[in-house]
């Protein structure tokens, strides 16, 4: 798992703040069905999302909350991109991707500690929700001759991440 943020913080009270977040990574899944055909699905995931978040200061720590989205027409959302290779009992392999791209929303907070005037250090969590992903619907020529079961992939859920904030 790999995946930066940056964002554009402003003095003036009541006008959001604006960020962008991406996080990627990639699993790996093999199946096979009764009779000895395997299937290997090599699976990168990629979530993108354009945020607006309040700077909320207190004495001793900074608390940012914001909200998120990402949408197939701002470049942003949910990329998975599956390799997909099936390797029949007789040897012969066939290979196919499937790309689909989703919505998604998120809500965030992170703690920021100051050290220094320009270094704070962040501890956060992000709350995502998207609609279950079906890695293999938007497969380009292929159909599997073997009979397998291939669930829906869930990415939703919460992240905890770790950061530092450097101002300029």
């Amino acid at each position: 798992v790999d995946g930066y943020s940056v964002g554009i913080s402003h003095p003036a009270p009541f006008i959001p703040n604006i960020g962008y977040s991406s996080v990627s990574f990639s699993e790996k899944e093999s199946i096979t069905d009764p009779s000895d055909n395997k299937l290997s699905l090599d699976i990168k995931t990629t979530i993108r999302t354009i945020n607006l978040f309040y700077n909320v200061p207190f004495p001793v720590v900074t608390i940012t909350v914001g909200f998120g989205g990402g949408s197939q027409n701002l470049g942003t959302g949910v990329e998975t991109i599956t390799t997909i290779v099936e390797t029949e009992d007789n040897g012969e392999t066939i290979k196919d991707n499937s790309d689909s791209k989703i919505s998604l929303n998120e809500v965030f907070f992170h703690i920021g500690l100051p050290f220094w005037n320009t270094v704070e250090f962040h501890l956060g969590y992000h709350l995502m929700s998207f609609t279950s992903i079906d890695i293999t619907s938007n497969k380009k020529f292929v159909s599997f001759d073997g009979d397998y079961t291939i669930d829906k992939k869930s990415y939703s859920g919460g992240m905890t991440t770790i950061g530092v904030q450097v101002a300029f």
